[in-house]
């Protein structure tokens, strides 16, 4: 389970289909209502009624807390008081009555039967942080190399007024999984927003599409943590080379956070680049594997599995992810039947062995590569400025898990818990995943004043200490 872009969607995208059914033009068009997913969370529903010259009717979904759209589905009946709307492939149902203005039914899928309440027209997901023209500031479509990997990285480059070489400038790192420029996930961008937020307070930044996504060139899907750190490294390079800056430093989120620190380590004479300062939020502070059995356990827990399911599951977890560091993909995938043998014969339990099936015998280089890294070499020999984020709803990059380590690792560090954060920085309820697109905050207000407080001491004084 990697740490970003991890969609857990109630819908996915379908095959056209379409029913004969009457209509009129008071029912045709867009209704929306929120589906009660989990006893925390609701999503945005969209359904985007249309019907054709013949009277057939069609229908498009939208979930636009998580980003997807144009989703199609099949109009089973639609008539001027009853509708029936199917999504087949993945057992998704709505059935509604007309109560005046409003479909008044219910959502089933699988083991979910909820009320589900329609109103006219659409429900975008509100997103205010995400910046508007115009802005107080320049920016510019840039690229530039790994030489290394042949990759060519596109990017903005975002610049205050009154720019000059003393300007300091941050490196944006985005987390595991491909995302553009601004990370964006579930319709925020949290990276344009920082940026954004910088500009506005006389620091420059660099953002960039992740190798083989967006504009950047590039194989991404087979890259590993320390190719990530590579592509950083030569945006590092750039802002010096290119952009005349004296004072560059990375802010990362996440595996970006785990980036920061190996280019800050001066253990490593291929990756160090030398920041000037690091801006690490949602840190790893222990070892890959640590990280996504703690990942799959707590989801588990939010899905009210009980302690014995997520007690087998993270044992025997653990053990195939031993098997693929020491004897490879294929040992592991052979012994995970011998693993769970003694496993209830639930169809929980049987759903979980599969998904251990596809763990053990997938041949993922990132997977490969980062259940057996351990940041804390680079952790402990980074001695630039440091400033580490955690939310203390994080779920992903949980941090009781992570943060004693990196005390220990980072005695000089500036360390921040955040109460109420998730790891997006969201102000948020759970922290599950399933719930970051349903918060209309990108990012706290409080991180971003933190971020620019840090960086703007860290430039005063080397300013005056004539660095």
């Amino acid at each position: 389970m990697r740490m970003k872009n991890i969609w857990i969607a109630v819908l996915a995208v379908l095959g056209a289909g379409m029913a004969g059914a009457a209509a009129d033009n008071h029912i045709v068009g867009s209704w929306h209502g929120r589906l009660k997913v989990t006893p925390q969370v609701e999503l945005k529903l969209v359904f985007h009624l249309e019907t054709d010259a013949d009277g057939r009717a069609s229908v498009t979904l939208d979930s636009p807390d998580q980003g997807v759209y144009g989703i199609v589905g099949e109009v089973d009946c639609l008539s001027a008081d009853s509708i029936r709307v199917s999504v087949r492939r993945i057992g998704l149902s709505y059935v509604g009555h007309r109560e005046g203005d409003e479909w008044v039914g219910r959502c089933t899928q699988g083991a979910m039967d909820e009320e589900l309440i329609l109103y006219a027209g659409k429900a975008e997901a509100g997103r205010p942080q995400t910046p508007r023209p115009p802005f107080p500031y320049g920016t510019e479509e840039v690229t530039f190399n790994n030489l290394r990997d042949q990759v060519v990285l596109a990017g903005t480059l975002t610049l205050p007024e009154g720019c000059t070489a003393e300007t300091p400038a941050v490196v944006m790192v985005t987390g595991s999984g491909l995302q553009n420029r601004d990370e964006e996930i579930f319709g925020h961008k949290p990276f344009a927003v920082i940026a954004d937020y910088l500009a506005r307070n006389g620091i420059a930044s660099l953002r960039y599409d992740d190798r083989g996504f967006g504009e950047s060139t590039g194989d991404g899907t087979n890259a590993t943590t320390e190719d990530f750190a590579q592509d950083a490294k030569a945006g590092v390079e750039y802002m010096r080379r290119i952009g005349n800056f004296k004072h560059v430093g990375i802010l990362g989120h996440s595996e970006g956070a785990t980036v920061a620190f190996m280019l800050g380590a001066k253990n490593d004479p291929v990756l160090c680049a030398g920041p000037d300062f690091i801006i690490a939020l949602g840190a790893q502070a222990v070892r890959g594997d640590s990280i996504l059995i703690d990942q799959s356990t707590t989801a588990l827990e939010q899905g009210n599995m009980p302690e014995r399911v997520v007690s087998d599951y993270a044992e025997a977890l653990r053990k195939v992810y031993a098997l693929k560091m020491e004897k490879g993909d294929g040992e592991a995938f052979d012994r995970v039947e011998a693993i769970c043998a003694g496993w209830e014969t639930t169809p929980v339990h049987a759903a979980l062995k599969e998904n251990l099936k596809k763990i053990a015998g997938e041949p993922n280089p990132w997977i490969g590569y980062f259940i057996g890294f351990s940041p804390a070499g680079s952790i402990a020999a980074t001695d630039c400025p440091a400033f580490v984020l955690y939310g203390e709803k994080d779920i992903q990059i949980r941090p009781d898990l992570n943060m004693p380590p990196m005390r220990r690792l980072a005695p000089n560090a500036t360390i921040k818990l955040y109460p109420g954060l998730n790891h997006l920085f969201q102000q948020a309820q759970t922290g599950a995943v399933l719930e970051y697109g349903t918060i209309e905050e990108t990012i706290s207000p409080e991180v971003l004043r933190d971020i620019q407080n840090f960086i703007t001491s860290l430039y005063d004084v080397r300013l005056r200490s004539g660095s």
